[in-house]
């Protein structure tokens, strides 16, 4: 992993961490004086965790410190992290990260088979460039032919941060993409060292307003499970409950299935696509 990026990624990690947070939730008297500064100050972040005002701000500029444990524990005690939130800082403090080994890019017919039986239940495969690489016939039918797809139209983030038109079937959009992101910004800290990654940001950052002021926030999740509501032309107003399941040892490949939920009439017009 580059550890410059990586540095900076920690940096504003723990600047937007910090800022996000009032004195108040952090058990402190805000004090009448006017603050300059959203959320907690460098010294309050410093003084909760126990930790020294220069060591603190060193992480905060992104200079090139080793940090311990105990050190990273006490700022997660300060900084209210979640679980999720405590995972991405220790991946992006920890400079010893194993770098990504090589994987094969092809999807296992097996897998195909299992899309294929999954009869009304939409479903594809996402390799670990979050891009789609198999797909059954359902998903066909609502996402529309991905075989007809440049490679970046595939892509999960491309598909709901760009396509317009995947966008407006999305009738719970924002809920939706937000935590698309927050998974992806969780899953990317292990691949910085990918300059493919590097490009996909950079591009969904310059064609979407939503992704580039979303990005910025730095937040991050482990779930990858939600409610998505779709507007297909023809068979209406579906709902289903999606689940992403790791199919590979490596991870480097996961499956998506889209359940319909029970008495919205999801599954009747399944059928009728069929």
């Amino acid at each position: 992993m580059n550890n410059e990026r990586r540095r900076k990624e920690l940096a504003n990690f723990l600047r937007t961490r910090r800022e996000r947070l009032s004195p108040h939730e952090a058990g402190l008297q805000a004090g009448a004086s006017r603050r300059r500064t959203p959320g907690l100050r460098r010294e309050e972040v410093a003084s909760l965790s126990g930790i020294s005002l220069p060591w603190y701000t060193a992480l905060e500029q992104g200079r090139d410190i080793q940090v311990s444990e105990q050190v990273l524990e006490s700022l997660v005690r300060a900084l209210r992290l979640s679980n999720d939130e405590r995972n991405h800082l220790f991946a992006l403090a920890n400079p010893s990260l194993p770098p990504n080994a090589a994987a094969d890019e092809s999807v296992p017919p097996a897998l195909q088979q299992i899309l294929d039986r999954l009869g009304t239940y939409p479903a594809y495969v996402i390799d670990k460039r979050w891009n789609v690489s198999a797909w059954n016939q359902m998903a066909s039918n609502l996402c529309g032919d991905f075989h007809q797809l440049k490679e970046i139209e595939r892509n999960m983030l491309w598909r709901v941060f760009v396509l317009e038109k995947n966008k407006a079937r999305i009738a719970n959009w924002e809920d939706v993409a937000t935590l698309l992101l927050a998974h992806f910004r969780s899953r990317y800290v292990l691949h910085m060292n990918d300059p493919w990654y590097q490009e996909l940001v950079s591009k969904l950052c310059e064609s979407s307003q939503e992704f580039r002021e979303w990005w910025g926030r730095h937040d991050v999740s482990g779930n990858s499970e939600g409610e998505q509501v779709m507007l297909h032309p023809e068979a209406g107003r579906l709902t289903f409950r999606y689940n992403t399941f790791a199919v590979s040892e490596s991870g480097d490949f996961v499956m998506r299935v889209y359940t319909p939920i029970e008495n919205t009439g999801t599954n009747e017009q399944l059928e009728g696509l069929l």
